[in-house]
């Protein structure tokens, strides 16, 4: 596949969004790998925070640093950190059920990404929270101090009440971005409490194991603290229920599923079969898994019955919950079409000064057909391409 990165501006704010979530794919497919070490390849931790106890295959991290989150002791989280943009590509988790007590509010960083010794998060106090002290290679606390975005958590509070330490650990930096404060405590928030339900639900079975990614998709231009720390266009999730420690019939009740929400306000959770929602065969959010008796299950999907099934249960307890058909890739490759399509035949509604346009168009040659008509309008370019048809079926039966 070759491609070649699309620019767009314009004064309008919707034709933004459109190239921002042509830009996720863009992201995926152009990070270059520099490694730093905290916790090289997640050695210290990748048996308890990874499903079959591989870490994600991403297209290259640039500034990539792998973090064994440790508060004290213990090791409660996994974190990909980008020391660059000074915020996480993503944290990797497992799900508990325990009641929580109440929330802390306190805040940590990662001695060792300010080449200290400690292999234990510190808390931010008055004499340490400045740049100089932790700030060269990731955020701290001043940096979001007056920015008008949340903290928002990857790895949320809401999922770690084993005890009080889990719960703190959440709240170091490197497990931060900038959030929109309506999406952070709007509909994602909302979104994070619905899949906690929705796995106590149907992944709370005997000998079932939770394995959530949570990540962002850092932005081009946007940023707090001076340019220090980027914000990202979007939130990302991917959900394995892991039935392969399972016995019986139960061994075949595991699903996952991938979500994505743009970080901006009035925001959406689009929902997608986790082989959509990968952007390229080269991307693995989920190792596979063969069983004793040579079946291979991919991406952590032993049941697409009740993958799909579950998808629909969680898009239909919010309008804003909404479940794509189209994988993620497809959908932003036939949005750039859409919109090729429509500056050719729209020269006119683009020579104003106040919302001129610069293209640098992409040449991109997918592996499948594409669909697409010369009778595009307005509305089919501008509104996302959701479909809530259901599909069945299974594949890697274990």
């Amino acid at each position: 596949m070759d491609s070649v990165i699309v620019e767009m501006r314009k004064g309008g704010d919707t034709l933004f969004t459109m190239m921002k979530v042509f830009g996720t794919v863009v992201i995926f497919l152009s990070f270059n790998f520099v490694k730093l070490e905290v916790s090289p390849n997640f050695t210290k931790c990748i048996d308890e925070f990874f499903y079959q106890k591989t870490a994600p295959m991403l297209k290259g991290l640039v500034g990539s640093t792998q973090i064994c989150q440790r508060l004290g002791n213990q090791y409660y989280y996994a974190t990909e950190y980008d020391t660059t943009n000074r915020i996480p590509y993503y944290s990797a988790y497992t799900l508990s059920f325990d009641k929580c007590g109440s929330r802390y509010n306190g805040w940590f960083v990662e001695p060792q990404l300010a080449n200290q010794i400690n292999p234990s998060m510190v808390q931010i106090n008055k004499a340490n929270n400045n740049i100089a002290t932790f700030g060269g290679k990731q955020a701290v606390d001043v940096d979001y101090t007056g920015s008008g975005f949340d903290r928002g958590h990857l790895n949320p509070q809401l999922y770690h009440c084993e005890t009080n330490d889990s719960r703190k650990s959440t709240n170091t930096l490197t497990n931060i971005a900038p959030q929109v404060r309506s999406f952070n405590q709007g509909i994602w928030n909302k979104f994070e409490n619905t899949l906690y339900n929705i796995s106590k639900k149907y992944c709370n079975f005997v000998g079932a194991r939770r394995y959530y990614i949570t990540g962002v998709l850092p932005s081009n231009s946007r940023s707090i603290s001076n340019g220090r720390v980027n914000v990202p266009d979007h939130y990302w999730t991917a959900v394995c229920c892991d039935s392969s420690g399972a016995n019986g019939a139960l061994r075949n009740e595991g699903w996952s599923a991938g979500f994505v929400g743009e970080n901006v306000e009035n925001s959406s959770i689009f929902i997608y079969s986790i082989q959509n929602f990968l952007p390229t065969t080269s991307t693995t959010l989920f190792a596979d898994y063969k069983d004793q008796n040579g079946y291979t299950v991919k991406n952590c999907l032993f049941n697409q019955h009740k993958a799909d099934n579950i998808i629909n249960e969680i898009a239909s307890t919010d309008d804003r919950f909404i479940k794509e058909k189209t994988s993620l890739f497809a959908r932003a490759v036939m949005c750039a079409i859409k919109l090729m399509i429509w500056f050719t035949l729209c020269n006119t509604c683009v020579t104003d000064e106040d919302g001129y346009v610069e293209l640098v168009f992409a040449i991109i040659t997918p592996t499948f057909p594409i669909e697409t008509s010369t009778n595009s309008t307005i509305t089919d370019i501008l509104l996302p391409m959701s479909d809530t048809t259901d599909d069945s079926g299974r594949t890697g039966t274990a």
